[in-house]
């Protein structure tokens, strides 16, 4: 409890000093009050809101630190067997989406911090946190697959020279009969080698990452159009 309230602190002082920097947050505030009494509520809950928000970073960075210890210390690494590892890639593709929304939400709700070069910089700092909230965790199993995959592929690398050298054995005995059994021996080798070179070690399903980054980066790509456009047809 007590991390979480100092999250959501330092998120509402973080919000004070960038509205104390700006001069622009509490003005744009009063003039949608149809009243002081209103004013003073839009202002409540702009903040809890920043409060809101402030607890769930501190959720997102405890329950990403929770999948990475998972995936670093407690996971078993099968090449072939991936699906288990793609397990939590959704987890943090689901929390970054939540991140890019709560920003987004925000923005839509505020459409003047379209016009403001302070608000578009901000949702851009923070789609960038939400592509790393989604691949932070992950890098630990990817480092693991990484691992594990020049592990394997050293071991068929070693088989493979080991039967070459066995070719070239019964060649110099005159042995040419049996170089046929050690072709397929290889055959087989670099065909293992083959499926190996093609595993992934990203740890997430491709379509995971496109649909991420399609959710992420066209409202932000829309939104840098229309403030670039206001700007040029303003002017």
């Amino acid at each position: 409890a007590v991390p979480t309230v100092l999250a959501s602190l330092a998120t509402i002082a973080a919000v004070l000093l960038l509205g104390l920097v700006t001069g622009t947050q509490e003005s744009s505030r009063e003039a949608l009050g149809t009243s002081p009494i209103a004013a003073n509520l839009l202002n409540v809950a702009y903040y809890l809101g920043w409060w809101v928000f402030g607890t769930f970073l501190y959720h997102t960075i405890h329950q990403l630190r929770v999948i990475d210890r998972i995936y670093g210390k407690h996971t078993r690494v099968g090449l072939f067997a991936l699906s288990p590892l793609y397990a939590f890639s959704s987890v943090t593709a689901l929390t970054a989406v939540m991140l890019a929304v709560a920003t987004y939400g925000w923005t839509i709700l505020n459409p003047d911090n379209l016009t403001q070069l302070t608000s578009v910089v901000l949702v851009a700092l923070i789609t960038v946190l939400a592509l790393a909230v989604f691949a932070w965790p992950l890098l630990g199993t990817r480092r693991l697959l990484a691992k594990e995959k020049g592990r394997r592929l050293d071991e068929v690398s070693v088989r493979i020279e080991a039967t070459f050298a066995q070719m070239h054995q019964r060649i110099d005995d005159g042995e040419i009969g049996e170089l046929d059994s050690l072709t397929k021996v290889v055959s087989v080798l670099e065909s293992e080698r083959d499926t190996l070179k093609a595993i992934s070690t990203w740890p997430w399903q491709p379509d995971t990452l496109r649909v991420l980054v399609t959710a992420l980066l066209l409202p932000l790509a829309l939104w840098i159009v229309q403030y670039i456009l206001q700007q040029v047809l303003g002017s």
